[in-house]
């Protein structure tokens, strides 16, 4: 009987055994899934984020673009205003000479 016992102990560990690896099997192929799995979800992001960024590009060219427009409008009504300026200046100097003069008239006017 002993016999016997021991064969079924070796029997049962051998089957134990079976079963570990067996498990140990499905463990590695579950845990092969999930690392397949996040490097599929990790490719995904890492091509959102990359379409992300070329957008982002494309959205500051576009807005640098409009920048240099509106950089360039204002440099020409900045060079307008002084243009405007200087004939504004101009007039104002030629009223005065024009207001000096007719006080020289008018002064000899009355005399």
């Amino acid at each position: 009987m002993n016999h016997d016992k021991d064969t079924d102990d070796f029997w049962s560990a051998i089957s134990r055994i079976e079963i570990s690896v067996k498990n140990s099997q499905n463990d590695i192929r579950k845990l092969y899934l999930h690392s397949t799995r996040q490097e599929i979800a990790i490719e995904s992001l890492n091509e959102k984020i990359d379409a992300n960024r070329q957008e982002v590009r494309q959205y500051q060219q576009e807005n640098r673009e409009r920048f240099d427009k509106i950089e360039n409008i204002l440099q020409e009504n900045h060079e307008r205003f002084d243009k405007i300026e200087n004939i504004l200046q101009e007039n104002h100097e030629r009223f005065d000479k024009i207001e000096d003069t007719l006080v020289v008239i008018v002064n000899h006017l009355q005399k």
